[in-house]
């Protein structure tokens, strides 16, 4: 009896086993979702603002110049001591000059980090494409390079802004420069974006006025970094000026092909985004440049005391010299900390209301600063440019307003 017993109780324990092992383990609590971190301004005390820079691509070398200037600006406003008390935190994005990279950055800084101010993005199409969007977000934007004239009056320029002057100012004097020189004919040559196109049109348009004959107008794709057969169409129609619109990438290989061409006997004129040191990299580009090219760009006022402790300040910060648009940046970040003190909110909305009152007259590095109800910058100086000795050198200041 005993002996059934154990055994009746051994079968009863395996089967007991058995069945607890077969069967399926009870589901797991499901996991909470994360909380979606806070913005950093509301973690640390800190005023988020983003700046949006072509650190690399066509206009990677003034990029970086463009955005220490920044760098610059933000240091001096927290050495003094903040802003309402808080200091800045600032986060750079890369645009790799690409209008689509530009708007996911831009959407990071807002989303992620929580950016409701931003200084950038540097080209007129980039600040195209994202004014939609910041106007939505209510996102206050100021551009300091965006020249481009088909951005005045634009839908979303309620919260966008730029420190520098319209092209369609520097157009004209583009035009005014060949004009001057005499020329009957010429080539309208640019880039096809919203930048080159608009420049281009304003300066054809000077041009038709002034009586000069438009031979063609060539848009040219500068991702390629090859425009032989467009520069022989150059030499065919033989004008006595080509307007040319580039950045400084694309510029440097338009003027060693076109040093190769032969194409350095005619008369050259071209803008701000051909300025500066990426493009006289090129040996053969610096050549042609100083044979054939005259060009523009906006500049603050060189001999004022504001545009001179910003270089000294500058140059002591970084060890090289500031370059064109940088100016612009710097100024653009101390106007938007005035706003903000000005309004003692950090309210994009309530800031942007002060920022038009800060910017009337506003004695900055680029120079004297008054901003429209449209986001523009009424008035401005711009240098005459020629390249000596592979340098970039002051010809004359001309004053628009």
């Amino acid at each position: 009896m005993i002996k059934k017993l154990m055994i009746i109780f051994i079968a009863l324990t395996l089967m007991f086993g058995l069945a607890t092992g077969c069967a399926q383990p009870e589901a797991p609590e499901p996991t909470p979702e994360p909380e979606a971190p806070e913005p950093e301004e509301a973690v640390n005390g800190e005023i988020v603002v983003g700046s949006v820079m072509c650190l690399s691509g066509a206009l990677g070398p003034m990029g970086e110049k463009i955005g220490k200037a920044v760098e610059l600006a933000v240091e001096e406003i927290n050495e003094a001591g903040g802003v309402n008390g808080k200091m800045i935190r600032l986060i750079t994005e890369d645009d790799a000059t690409e209008s689509a990279r530009s708007l996911e950055a831009v959407r990071k800084l807002v989303e992620v980090n929580g950016a409701n101010f931003i200084v950038g993005p540097m080209t007129s199409g980039s600040v195209d494409t994202v004014g939609p969007f910041v106007s939505e977000r209510q996102v206050l934007l100021i551009s300091p390079s965006s020249t481009a004239e088909m951005l005045t009056g634009r839908d979303f320029r309620d919260y966008v802004f730029r420190t520098t002057v319209s092209d369609g100012f520097q157009g004209r004097i583009m035009a005014q420069l060949a004009v001057d020189e005499g020329v009957e004919t010429a080539v309208i040559f640019t880039m096809d974006n919203t930048y080159g196109v608009g420049l281009g049109d304003v300066a054809q348009e000077a041009l038709e006025e002034a009586g000069v004959e438009i031979l063609a107008n060539i848009k040219y794709d500068e991702k390629t970094l090859d425009y032989l057969s467009e520069l022989a169409q150059i030499g065919n129609l033989a004008p006595d000026v080509v307007i040319h619109v580039g950045y400084n990438e694309d510029g440097k290989v338009v003027y060693r092909q076109a040093l190769e061409a032969g194409l350095e006997d005619i008369l050259w004129v071209a803008p701000d985004g051909i300025h500066g040191a990426g493009t006289l990299e090129d040996p053969s580009a610096a050549i042609f440049m100083e044979e054939a090219v005259i060009g523009t760009r906006p500049v603050g006022d060189t001999d004022a005391d504001k545009y001179l402790e910003f270089v000294e300040k500058y140059e002591a910060a970084f060890g090289f010299s500031p370059d064109v648009f940088t100016d612009t940046a710097y100024d653009a970040m101390h106007l938007l900390a005035l706003a903000m003190e000005e309004a003692g909110s950090e309210d994009p909305t309530e800031v942007r209301e002060a920022l038009l009152t800060v910017a009337d007259a506003y004695e900055g590095a680029s120079g004297t600063i008054t901003l429209n109800e449209g986001g523009d910058r009424i008035s401005g100086l711009y240098e005459v440019w020629e390249v000596v000795d592979g340098q970039n050198v002051q010809i004359k200041i001309i004053e628009v307003e």
